[in-house]
């Protein structure tokens, strides 16, 4: 084969794998605009974090997953004028965590297993709370590093 020919293929093979390169960026760049599809307007997910304390609506805990991210809640509003409040948490073992609708009233226990897990589904009159609101969650004698705050929920 001749040098020319060596340097078409050369130069061939190149033109093609920047090819490739350009579709590869090309894709992902699409990839990166597509939005998740919307929230169903009734219903919400929130992380419970490990913070002591916090004002009624939550109005300083971090929304980000994180570190001291120890469960989720999941809410939805129902047409019948209730709330359902579904909670997994991971906590201390064996331990029963009071759960509240914050700054209002206690809607239930979660209680942990073995492993320090708990689940736990509670319902409420939507009218016990505004657009805005948050929870919380702690055991007995609410001791420090042991207590839960719902990220803000908001409608």
């Amino acid at each position: 084969m001749s040098s020319i020919g060596r340097r078409t293929s050369s130069w061939a093979a190149e033109l093609a794998c920047a090819a490739c390169a350009v579709g590869f960026i090309a894709t992902v760049a699409a990839n990166a605009q597509i939005k998740p599809p919307p929230q169903p307007p009734n219903e919400r997910q929130v992380y419970l974090v490990r913070q002591d304390f916090s004002d009624c609506t939550n109005g300083n805990v971090p929304s980000a997953d994180g570190p001291n991210v120890g469960g989720n809640v999941w809410l939805i509003r129902g047409t019948d004028g209730n709330t359902t409040v579904k909670v997994g948490l991971t906590g201390t073992p064996n331990t029963a965590y009071h759960f509240f609708l914050k700054c209002v009233r206690q809607i239930g226990d979660v209680v942990t297993g073995d492993e320090g897990v708990g689940v736990a589904t509670f319902t409420f009159p939507t009218s016990a709370a505004g657009n805005v609101y948050a929870f919380d969650s702690y055991p007995d004698g609410a001791p420090a590093g042991n207590k839960f705050q719902s990220v803000q929920v908001q409608f």
